[in-house]
């Protein structure tokens, strides 16, 4: 038994547990559980930012592909999109190849260290993040997403306490996103074309632009290279356009493409 799951859980906490459950898995589509999760686990382990980002992997190269962040609150999505850029440089990216469970706080693998990593100086620095914990989303050996947990240095790090709740309840998350993935996939695909998405979302000569790049799969730095715009104009852009196609990410983006 690891120490972990020596630890007891109290009776008001127990209460909690089972109620977070029970919303977990009345979930109605893909989007109403990843709300209810992010929203669900702050009530057991307060946190200041969370994501919940899609991981695929080729079953041939076994390389990993993180996409579409869900985030809490929706104006962290452009640094978790920014993360998946360079999600490589990740002291924890290995977290998302375990065909199991795990749960992993970045205090606990490099201690203050981490502080100065380039994730941590060139993308949570700007957030005042001090501590993460993340834990894969996985069932039957095989890995979904990566749900993430941020604070900042007022609020300290994660407790062996808060550590032991998350681990509680993946079996239950895990389950649900599983089957949620499963029910959306046996749905028909709704597509239109270009022209139709344009006039159904009126957007822009610039906007329309961006979106077939993304269409084309440019990553943001690709998109900078070829539109020769800056940065914030083109974070500024996608927000427009994920506000006008109603979706929260770049990943909901490609849903639509033709």
């Amino acid at each position: 038994m690891s120490a972990l799951e020596e630890i007891p859980m109290e009776k008001n906490d127990f209460l909690l547990y089972n109620e977070i459950i029970y919303h977990i898995h009345t979930c109605q589509d893909m989007d109403d559980l990843k709300r209810s999760i992010l929203a669900q686990v702050k009530l057991m382990i307060p946190y200041t930012y969370a994501s919940l980002i899609v991981v695929e992997i080729d079953p041939e190269t076994r390389e990993i592909r993180h996409s579409d962040p869900f985030c809490l609150p929706d104006s962290f999505t452009a640094l978790e999109e920014a993360w998946i850029d360079r999600d490589h440089q990740d002291e924890s990216f290995w977290v998302s190849h375990a065909p199991e469970s795990i749960v992993v706080r970045s205090s606990d693998l490099t201690g203050e260290a981490r502080l100065e990593s380039p994730i941590f100086q060139e993308l949570y620095q700007q957030y005042n993040i001090y501590d993460t914990m993340s834990m894969n989303l996985a069932y039957d050996h095989q890995v979904m997403a990566l749900l993430t947990l941020y604070r900042t240095r007022a609020d300290g790090v994660f407790t062996d306490q808060e550590a032991f709740y998350l681990r509680a309840l993946a079996g239950h998350v895990n389950y649900a996103y599983y089957t949620m993935a499963q029910r959306e996939a046996s749905k028909p695909p709704k597509t239109r074309t270009m022209e139709e998405l344009v006039q159904d979302y009126e957007l822009t000569r610039r906007e329309t632009e961006i979106l077939g790049l993304v269409f084309q799969d440019l990553n943001n730095e690709e998109i900078l290279d070829r539109l020769h715009i800056s940065r914030h104009t083109l974070l500024k852009h996608l927000q427009n356009l994920y506000r006008k196609c109603g979706v929260s990410s770049r990943w909901d983006l490609l849903k639509l493409r033709p």
